[in-house]
């Protein structure tokens, strides 16, 4: 009976509370270790659902021992569930996402926003991975609607029909003097320690100037992750490595270099050319590093570091062409290094000021037989910019920027003849010697630059702006009104308007009193864009977009040569164009289609309007990559180009006191060569650890090896010429492997 009564009671009195235990942990990248932020993470069966912080970390409040379930479903990354089990002695779960291949190569490429109605910012992982590209996004730039095709070995950007020298270089918007080396093969700044970088095409605001074609602004990368990582890469041009590391309790660092044996393959590429015998090749190198620090809650320090350098050297055992000046020993080096501090105030949440400075050197040597041109240059520039969001409707942002340099000059050299791309043997002209110290030059800019919207829900966005700069050197006061907007027809269809009047200041050598003309002035162009920016996931799917638009430029006071002052503004000329894009995602497949039709011209007082020598008629660029099992990927590219203009002599005249004879041209750039065609090939191999990455790529230049025209030589009279050939088929391999 008592043991009766002890089960019933037993029966009625409460189970014991079964242990409970807080599940935390953090999510992470798998292969790269790198935190992700703002993702879901659900526990069953309790069915509590929480998200991850800045630094992927996640908590629940504490359940039941016993086991549950781990689920993750991001968007990028393939799905992760996990069975765990719950103990009071438990450990932090460390979740990996893998991702998923279907996005790790989209090209997507995002308009900045508020932030200026015409720019184009495109990301690091977007850019690296397309076609000739050879794992540098910088590279991508030749793939953008309006961007033209540089000839041969050339590094330079031309954009909408505009001269090489109109393109403008920054790092963080400091300028720099290139933004490539030799060839075009490698950007200067270290991939590694790239986030995106900034196109601005015609119409661009007035935060930027002095550049009548355009600018293009590399962004150091922003540090973020509180863990070692590293990465290292071989490939056939060059090889690199770059770390990223915390310092102290709140710093980071992050530092990368690069050297190159480009001339030794070069040299084995061109080994049998006639006209030159390659003893020394050209190489190059490069030095990157970034420093962060939050000084206080409302104040940051970053610190942005880069150098340097590329040499050009070789032996000609014969005169080139028809010039026996140009015979002996030649070499190119040409380099520069800056630091850039970068402080950046939170006033609020809507007012914010960044100042910063850049300091360094930039330095050319150039030795050409008997010729030599040397250059040493001090450069700081200084930037700062407040911006203020006053209400839902008015957003102010203004600032100013300032360069100065300093230079010791010396040179010997002719005064060059080049009327419409022909040189006339060096030789033949007058040589001018000098020896310069101490030479200065300073530029002042300000800007007003706001973004205006006649109502929180408007459709309408208007960037109005103003720009003053002041060219010191030569006297030159220039104002230019700018005036953007964007108009949201619908929420996928986006009209885009913008334009106004640039200024650029002459080249030191065109105002040089000793090799120029110190009256010159600045160059203006008008500048007009119009387009449609179309978003079409809805009716074709996910990343599919389309672009369509026009330009126009109208130079004027354009700086031109002349036979009495040397230099004069006497040039005008116009381009004109029509751009479009498409890119789409197809299950694992990928396509972008970009083509673009112009036309640029050029006259002065003594000549009537011409074809300039940057003109191309048509540039289609199309690309399709697709996204295979295991990590492997194939993609391709084909470009197709107008041919390079030529300016073909008429005729020539004997120079007995020199030996050579000096073309007699007619119209300028009166034949037109060949067209440029040539498709691309990329492989992409990555094995994916749980704590690093191993990639393996294969991009392959002109894999059908077309011999296409880059231009022509000609005889030592004029009378015959024989086409200049471009890169023959060129196959990049690299390994890179990331932790």
């Amino acid at each position: 009976m008592i043991s009766l009564i002890a089960i019933l009671f037993a029966s009625l009195a409460p189970a014991p509370a079964l242990a409970e235990t807080p599940v935390e942990g953090v999510v992470r990248i798998r292969g790269t270790r790198d935190p992700v932020p703002q993702v879901n993470v659900v526990l069953l069966p309790s069915r509590q659902r929480t998200t991850t912080d800045d630094e992927g970390r996640f908590r629940f409040e504490p359940v039941p021992d016993g086991e549950a379930t781990l689920i993750v479903n991001a968007p990028g990354y393939k799905r992760f569930e996990k069975i765990i089990t719950l103990a009071p002695a438990g450990v932090p779960e460390r979740i990996l996402l893998e991702p998923d291949a279907t996005t790790a190569f989209e090209t997507t490429i995002q308009a900045s926003g508020d932030r200026d109605s015409v720019q184009k910012t495109i990301s690091k992982k977007t850019a690296e991975s397309l076609p000739g590209a050879g794992a540098d996004p910088v590279r991508a730039i030749q793939n953008l609607p309006g961007v033209n095709r540089s000839q041969g070995f050339t590094s330079q950007v031309i954009i909408q029909g505009s001269a090489p020298q109109d393109t403008r270089y920054t790092i963080d918007g400091h300028e720099i003097p290139l933004i490539f080396h030799f060839g075009g093969l490698s950007s200067v700044f270290n991939p590694e320690l790239t986030g995106s970088f900034d196109f601005l095409s015609a119409g661009y605001q007035s935060n930027y100037s002095r550049a009548l074609g355009g600018v293009l602004n590399l962004n150091s990368k922003n540090l973020s992750s509180r863990q070692f990582k590293g990465s290292a890469f071989v490939d056939t041009f060059n090889s690199g490595a770059a770390i990223e590391t915390p310092v102290g309790e709140r710093g980071q660092l992050a530092a990368g270099a690069r050297i190159s044996y480009v001339g030794q393959v070069l040299k084995a590429v061109l080994k049998g050319n006639e006209n030159f015998a390659l003893t020394v090749a050209p190489t190059y190198g490069d030095l990157g590093l970034i420093y962060q620090r939050p000084l206080s809650p409302n104040l940051n320090f970053k610190l942005v570091s880069i150098g340097s350098r590329d040499s050009l050297e070789f032996v000609a055992a014969n005169a080139l062409g028809n010039d026996p000046s140009l015979r002996g020993n030649f070499s190119n080096e040409i380099g520069f290094f800056r630091f850039i501090p970068q402080f950046e105030w939170t006033h609020s949440n809507h007012s914010k000021t960044k100042l910063s400075m850049a300091v360094g050197r930039d330095f050319i040597n150039t030795d050409i037989g008997d010729s030599f041109f040397n250059l040493r240059t001090l450069t700081s520039t200084v930037r700062a910019e407040n911006r203020t969001r006053v209400n839902d409707q008015l957003t102010l942002a203004y600032g100013m920027d300032h360069r100065f340099t300093l230079a010791d000059v010396s040179f010997r050299i002719p005064v060059i003849t080049s009327d419409g791309g022909v040189i006339n043997p060096l030789s033949s002209g007058e040589t001018r010697t000098a020896d310069l110290r101490g030479v200065f030059s300073d530029l002042y800019g300000f800007y007003f630059n706001p973004v205006f919207r006649p109502a929180t829900d408007s459709k309408w966005t208007f960037f109005p702006g103003l720009r003053i700069d002041y060219f010191g050197p030569v006297d030159d006061l220039q104002i230019g009104p700018r005036l953007g907007t964007r108009y949201a027809a619908t929420p996928d269809l986006t009209l885009v308007a913008a334009g106004g009047l640039y200024g650029q200041p002459p080249e030191e050598r065109q105002s040089s009193a000793s090799y120029g003309n110190p009256a010159v002035k600045g160059s203006q162009v008008w500048q007009l864009k119009l387009g449609a920016e179309k978003d079409l996931s809805n009716e074709i799917g996910r990343g599919s977009e389309a672009y369509s638009g026009f330009f126009g430029r109208w130079f004027q006071n354009l700086i031109i040569p002349d036979t009495s002052r040397l230099f004069v503004n006497e040039g005008s000329g116009r381009a004109l164009g029509w751009e479009n894009s498409f890119q789409t995602v197809l299950d694992n497949w990928n396509f972008w289609a970009i083509y673009t039709l112009s036309r640029s011209t050029r006259w002065d007082p003594r000549r009537p309007e011409y074809l300039y020598q940057y003109d191309q008629t048509h540039f289609l660029t199309l690309i399709a990559g697709v996204n295979l099992k295991r990590n492997w990927r194939i993609s391709t590219r084909f470009r197709y180009v107008t041919g390079p203009l030529e300016t073909v002599p008429q005729s020539a005249a004997g120079d007995l006191d020199n030996d050579v004879f000096i073309p007699i041209r007619g119209a300028l750039f009166n034949e037109r060569l060949d067209p440029f065609a040539m498709l691309d090939l990329r492989i992409d191999k990555r094995w994916v650890y749980d704590s690093w990455t191993l990639s393996l790529y294969l991009d392959i230049l002109n894999v059908l090896n077309r011999q296409n025209v880059e231009g022509l030589q000609y005889s030592y009279d004029y009378t015959r010429s024989e086409p200049v050939r471009g890169f023959p088929v060129l196959p990049t391999f690299g390994l890179k492997g990331e932790f």
